[in-house]
C-alpha cells in the first residue's frame, strides 16, 4: 500500500510539473538551430495545435511586380494538392483530419498558419511540407483561384464603402506599389498572372531561414521542434527584403467620391496612428471601442440624438503595412444630412479627445478584457497573438495574459494616449462617397478614384 501512494505521489508530481509550464511563452530553438516562440497548453481538452510562420515579403514595393501575384500564389501553394493528391483529395483528406493549412499575405509578410490535432501531426506536416516546398503550379488549378479572386475584386468594387476607402489609401499613399498592392486598381493584373511569375514568388519568398514562428497547443518542445524543422528543411535559403521608407501623406482633406448610382451616402474620417511596434495599442482599442460603444457612447449619442438618425457608426483602427496604421470612423448617413453630420462627428471626436467622460468606461473595459482572455483560450488565436507581437520586436510572452494587461489599462493611460497620439479633429482627412456632388459643400470632388491626385 505504501509502494502504491509513493507511485501515485511521483506520478501526480511529474504532472504538476508539466502543467507548471502551460500557457508560459519560451523562445527555443529547433535541432536544426531554428529559434522559434513555443507556449504548450496541458489542459484536458485540448487537442490542437497551431504553427504559425511569417516570411518577410518585399513585393508589394517594387513597381515592376504584378501587384496580384502573391494572393494568387499565397491561395494555390497550400491547395494546390501534391506530385500524388489532387487539390481536391488535399482538402478531402485535412477535412476528414479536422486539419486546416491557410497561406495569407499582408503588405510586408507572407504568413502560414497550420492547425492539426496532435494525433495527426505526421500525416498533416509531412503533406504541408510538401505544398510549401514543391507547390503543384496546375494551370486549371490556377484559374480557378484567378477567377475567384477576380469575383471578389468586382463584389467588393460594388459597395460604396470600398470605393471610399481606396480613396482614402490612394490619398494617403499615393500612386505606387504599395497602393497597386493593397487596392487592386488595374484588375487586369489578376488575368496576367503567369506560372513563372508564381514560381518567382515562392522561390523568393517561402525560404527556410529570415522567418519568425510560433507554436502552440498540445504538444512538446521536442514534437515542436522537429516539426518546425520538417516543414522548412527543404527550402531554399533566401535574404530578408528591404523595405523601403514610405512617406504616407495625412494632411487634412475633404474629398467626395461622386457615385450617381449609389444607393447611399457614406462618411469616413481618417488619421494617423503610431505604429503597433510602439505599444499603445491596447490603449487606442479601448480608447476608440469606448468612443464608439454602441448604446450610449459619443459617436452613437451624436449620430442618435442629435441627427435623429437610424444608422449606425463605429470607430477602430487598421493598418496599410506595418509602419503605416490609421484610426477610422465611419458609417452611413443620410445624404441630405453629410455636410451636418461631417462637422457634428468631428466635434465630437475631438471633445472626446480632449476632455473624454469615462462614465461606463469600467464596464466596457471589463467586458473587452474578459472576452479577450476567452478568445485567446484558443490555440490558433494564441499562435498568432505571440506572432504579432514577435513581429512587433515585443514580448510573446504577453500573448496569454493580453486580456489581464487590457484590464490593466487605467482611465490616465487612455486621457494621455488621445491626447499625444491621436490627431485633432481639424487634423482629419475626410471622405465622403454620394450619389449629390453638392452634399458636402467646399469638399474636393471627384467622380473616378484615380482623380484623388487633383485634390490639394
Amino acid at each position: 500500500m505504501k509502494y502504491i501512494l509513493i507511485v501515485c505521489a511521483l506520478i501526480l508530481s511529474l504532472v504538476a510539473c508539466q502543467k507548471e509550464g502551460s500557457r508560459e511563452v519560451v523562445l527555443a530553438e529547433t535541432p536544426d538551430g531554428r529559434p522559434f516562440h513555443f507556449m504548450p497548453i496541458y489542459e484536458d481538452g485540448v487537442t490542437d495545435i497551431t504553427i504559425t510562420i511569417a516570411w518577410p515579403m518585399g513585393w508589394a514595393y517594387e513597381r515592376e511586380n504584378n501587384p496580384a501575384v502573391p494572393y494568387v500564389a499565397a491561395e494555390v501553394i497550400l491547395s494546390g494538392g501534391t506530385s500524388e493528391l489532387a487539390p481536391q483529395e488535399v482538402m478531402e483528406l485535412f477535412n476528414d483530419k479536422n486539419s486546416r493549412g491557410h497561406l495569407y499575405t499582408s503588405a510586408s509578410h507572407a504568413v502560414g498558419e497550420l492547425s492539426f490535432p496532435k494525433e495527426h501531426i505526421e500525416d498533416f506536416v509531412s503533406i504541408a511540407s510538401e505544398m510549401l516546398t514543391t507547390p503543384q503550379f496546375d494551370p486549371a488549378w490556377i484559374g480557378r483561384i484567378k477567377q475567384g479572386l477576380l469575383t471578389n475584386q468586382n463584389t467588393n468594387r460594388s459597395q460604396t464603402a470600398n470605393q471610399m476607402w481606396a480613396v482614402a489609401r490612394l490619398a494617403v499613399l499615393g500612386e505606387g506599389p504599395l497602393n497597386n498592392f493593397l487596392s487592386l486598381p488595374d484588375l487586369t493584373k489578376i488575368d496576367t498572372v503567369s506560372v513563372d511569375d508564381l514560381r518567382r514568388w515562392h522561390t523568393e519568398t517561402i525560404v527556410q531561414n529570415t522567418v519568425t514562428i510560433s507554436v502552440t497547443g498540445a504538444i512538446s518542445l521536442e514534437d515542436a521542434g522537429n516539426a518546425v524543422d520538417k516543414l522548412l528543411a527543404a527550402l531554399p535559403k533566401g535574404q530578408t527584403p528591404e523595405t523601403p521608407d514610405i512617406r504616407p501623406d495625412f494632411s487634412p482633406k475633404t474629398i467626395l467620391l461622386h457615385l450617381p448610382n449609389a444607393e447611399k451616402t457614406t462618411l469616413g474620417f481618417i488619421g494617423q496612428l503610431p505604429p503597433t511596434s510602439e505599444g499603445g495599442d491596447l490603449v487606442d482599442l479601448l480608447a476608440l471601442s469606448f468612443f464608439g460603444r454602441q448604446g450610449n457612447g459619443p459617436l452613437f449619442e451624436a449620430v442618435r440624438t442629435d441627427l435623429r438618425a437610424s444608422y449606425g457608426f463605429h470607430a477602430g483602427y487598421t493598418n496599410y503595412d506595418r509602419a503605416i496604421r490609421i484610426m477610422l470612423v465611419t458609417g452611413e448617413v443620410e445624404t441630405a444630412k453629410l455636410a451636418q453630420a461631417t462637422d457634428l462627428i468631428r466635434e465630437t471626436y475631438e471633445t472626446f479627445r480632449i476632455a473624454p467622460d469615462f462614465t461606463g468606461f469600467e464596464a466596457l473595459q471589463k467586458g473587452m478584457a474578459e472576452q479577450t482572455t476567452k478568445q485567446v483560450s484558443y490555440v490558433n488565436v494564441a499562435a498568432r497573438t505571440m506572432l504579432e507581437l514577435a513581429l512587433d520586436a515585443r514580448d510573446p510572452a504577453d500573448a496569454p495574459r493580453v486580456g489581464d494587461l487590457l484590464a490593466n489599462v487605467t482611465q490616465q493611460e487612455v486621457k494621455e494616449r488621445l491626447v499625444s497620439s491621436f490627431p485633432p479633429g481639424d487634423d482629419l482627412i475626410v471622405l465622403a462617397a454620394s450619389p449629390d456632388a453638392s452634399a458636402l459643400p467646399g469638399a474636393c470632388i471627384i467622380t473616378k478614384i484615380e482623380q484623388v491626385a487633383t485634390c490639394p
